[in-house]
């Protein structure tokens, strides 16, 4: 007898899907149907984002009745859901509807020949509403997915506990997404002020991490970065800063 191999565990481009990457299928397909929704209130502006950092600079234009965007993002997202609905008979419907009915037949959809594509196309589509209704402020850079064929970014919120590669499907646990970073990092330094070595924490993180924070990490010893020649310049160590940013974020 053989064993029923699951298409995104081994690859393959058939097969039932997994007991794991089933329990991440039904919350990608909950996240997704609450993301639509919020989407949907974004096309008719009932929710807007400034994008962080940036000013609110009045057009010449006057703005559209809906946010074209977000109402192209929808359209797309929609046409997905309706192809994967389409594997197992649910022809036609709108988005929101047929997200529910999927939620009630995850059964069918797991072992339908086409779940792997199914998986993979949902959880992508679900990666694209959900960066775009979070504010962004809200987001946060993981790191790097750890399949040694892929690497591709992996972001999403601070509580994240579990991240899918938008790329190849792999979900990971996000505190050894983590770690792995630091680990890569380690006999790797930054030079510079505070506030350089806030900047480079922004850049790999996506956190609002300030020139005061690292001045505090270093005061309460959770830093040991080594003076150099030049009076205020320091040689910071990438993973402890990546650490107690972590850390901070966690914490609020």
């Amino acid at each position: 007898m053989t064993r029923n191999q699951c298409p995104i565990c081994e690859g393959l481009p058939r097969g039932p899907l997994c007991k794991a990457h089933r329990q991440e299928l039904a919350k990608t397909i909950h996240e997704l149907r609450l993301g639509m929704y919020e989407l949907k209130r974004m096309e008719r502006r009932e929710v807007r984002h400034k994008p962080h950092g940036e000013r609110t600079v009045r057009s010449v234009f006057s703005p559209t009745l809906i946010d074209m965007t977000a109402a192209s993002l929808y359209d797309y997202a929609e046409e997905i859901i309706q192809d994967v609905a389409g594997d197992i008979g649910l022809w036609a419907g709108e988005a929101l509807q047929l997200l529910t009915k999927l939620a009630g037949r995850m059964g069918r959809l797991a072992n339908a020949p086409n779940s792997g594509r199914d998986y993979r196309d949902l959880t992508r589509i679900n990666r694209k509403v959900q960066l775009h209704i979070t504010p962004p402020e809200e987001r946060i850079i993981h790191g790097h997915c750890l399949s040694p064929t892929c690497g591709a970014e992996l972001s999403g919120l601070p509580d994240d506990t579990m991240s899918t590669c938008s790329k190849c499907g792999n979900a990971w646990v996000v505190a050894e997404v983590r770690r792995v970073r630091r680990e890569r990092m380690e006999g790797q330094y930054i030079i510079g002020q505070p506030k350089v070595a806030a900047q480079w924490v922004c850049r790999e993180t996506g956190l609002e991490i300030k020139r005061g924070d690292v001045s505090n990490w270093r005061r309460r010893g959770l830093l040991h970065p080594v003076e150099t020649e030049t009076r205020g310049v320091w040689q910071w160590a990438k993973p402890e800063l990546l650490e107690c940013a972590e850390g901070m974020r966690l914490a609020t």
